[in-house]
């Protein structure tokens, strides 16, 4: 029962970590992970946004490796050492490699930190950000990848919706996605270029979570401005199942969601009109009924509990509607709590608490959180 706790508590402390990460609101992770079971290397994590300016001061040091994980680290527990192993310039990424086998059973939390390469180097970055991520050296199954999900999870969607999301229930392979999506209108024709084209495609580090930004303007050579649904069409989001995994095996089937285009939302979240409900069983729980429809992902990272004492719950969010969560805690005593919202949170449109997505240019410096108090009755 004890190591039941232990490892329970060590997943909710990943999960904090990761969700008060600095979050790039592409999708795209800031590292990227290569297994090879089969190898005496092991496998690798390398990063992948680093600047080239940072690369080439990096080059010129001949780190030890205390150095290198200082800012670049790979655990299995944030609380112990760094997996131990060699670091190297490749391609303009740096690259870790294990020197033993990581457990394929374990999530491995990655940080890579711009504060603590500031200390190495003796010298003040512009850039400050910490980056974090949950990785897993498990290799690929060589069962059919499927597709688990799509969000939103919503049939009729503001005409300014600029994101999806598609979870994969394996790693994918490395053939462009845009050769395997399509957005439909009602006569079946596919919309030109609905996507905006990243290299590889922004996934997380799993290779099992894509991103797909829509992309203003799109539909017509005639059109300067404008949101690629037009509100009161209807259309197709198709996923074709040739798209082999990192398997080599195609998807087990295709993916056709019918998607209905209502009026934009351009209005900033308001989080003042949240529905909160605090309860308290074996776990603790925030239900919240939202303004927004949120983006998920980001506001699994974004949203989070504090105590009065100022300490930070490891806490799980689960959503049942793209307006609707749950956020789950191991009860510590306190009953009367906050939840911090950072102000990077977005709904499906891309509006913010502090402004909506095409207003940025208005938003006045505020702090980086939002918080709203609540009790568990």
């Amino acid at each position: 029962m004890k190591s039941t706790i232990s490892n329970y508590k060590s997943y909710f402390l990943l999960c904090l970590l990761f969700s008060v990460a600095i979050y790039s609101a592409s999708g795209q992770s800031f590292f990227s992970i290569e297994i090879l079971p089969n190898s005496s290397k092991y496998g690798s994590v390398s990063t992948r946004l680093v600047p080239q300016e940072i690369i080439t001061k990096i080059q010129g040091e001949n780190f030890k490796f205390d150095e290198w994980s200082s800012f670049f680290s790979i655990k299995s527990n944030p609380n112990e050492a760094p997996v131990r192993g060699s670091y190297r310039i490749e391609n303009n990424n740096i690259v870790f490699r294990p020197m033993t086998k990581p457990d394929p059973k374990l999530r491995y939390l990655v940080t890579f930190s711009y504060q603590a390469l500031s200390i190495v180097l003796s010298e003040e970055l512009e850039e400050q950000s910490v980056y974090t991520d949950i990785a897993s050296f498990a290799p690929p199954e060589s069962t059919q990848p499927e597709i688990v999900s799509v969000t939103p999870d919503l049939e009729i969607v503001p005409a300014n919706l600029i994101r999806f999301y598609v979870f994969f229930s394996a790693p994918m392979g490395n053939e462009n996605p845009y050769n395997f999506i399509n957005i439909k209108d009602k006569n079946g024709i596919s919309l030109e270029d609905p996507f905006v084209i990243v290299p590889e495609g922004l996934w997380n580090i799993d290779r099992n979570r894509l991103t797909l930004l829509l992309h203003p303007g799109s539909e017509g050579d005639d059109l300067v401005e404008g949101d690629v649904l037009r509100a009161g069409n209807d259309y197709q989001l198709e996923i074709d199942e040739n798209w082999k995994g990192a398997s080599g095996q195609k998807l087990k089937e295709s993916f056709t969601r019918e998607i209905n285009a209502t009026n934009p939302l351009r209005r900033a979240i308001n989080v003042n009109l949240w529905a909160l409900r605090a309860e308290q069983n074996q776990l603790a729980s925030l239900t919240i009924v939202t303004d927004h429809p949120l983006d998920q992902p980001l506001a699994k990272r974004m949203l989070y509990i504090r105590n009065k004492q100022g300490q930070i719950l490891p806490s799980q969010v689960e959503f049942t509607s793209p307006e609707k969560l749950r956020i789950l805690w191991r009860p510590e005593g306190s009953t009367e709590l906050e939840l911090h919202i950072d102000h990077r949170l977005e709904d499906v449109c891309g509006n913010t608490p502090l402004y909506a997505f095409d207003k940025q240019d208005e938003a006045k410096t505020q702090s980086g959180e939002i918080m709203l108090n609540f009790k568990i009755n």
